[in-house]
């Protein structure tokens, strides 16, 4: 299972207990599918104090469905423009 890292950045003024909360839900809403055990070796994460960035490092499906949710939650709170996603490579948090 190979691992991917993705750097989010937000505009300033990001509230890093809403990207924490919003991380959080993905999380549980990934381990709805495939169980808790999975997603927590699939996922980890690492949000800035600021709350500016938020550095993800995902393996396998049960990973990528926690990209996914956390970038909807994201694009729901934030808007399309409101934040941006970059494959910065492996391992990183």
């Amino acid at each position: 299972m190979d691992a991917h890292t993705l750097r989010f950045t937000f505009e300033p003024g990001a509230d890093p207990e809403a990207v924490e909360d919003d991380f959080g839900l993905a999380l549980f809403a990934a381990s709805c599918i495939y169980g808790r055990p999975g997603v927590r070796l699939a996922a980890r994460y690492l949000v800035s104090p600021d709350g500016r960035r938020c550095v993800a490092t995902v393996a396998g499906s049960a990973g990528d469905a926690v990209l996914r949710v956390f970038t909807g939650l994201c694009a729901a709170r934030l808007g399309d423009d409101g934040f941006r996603v970059e494959h910065i490579g492996g391992v990183a948090c």
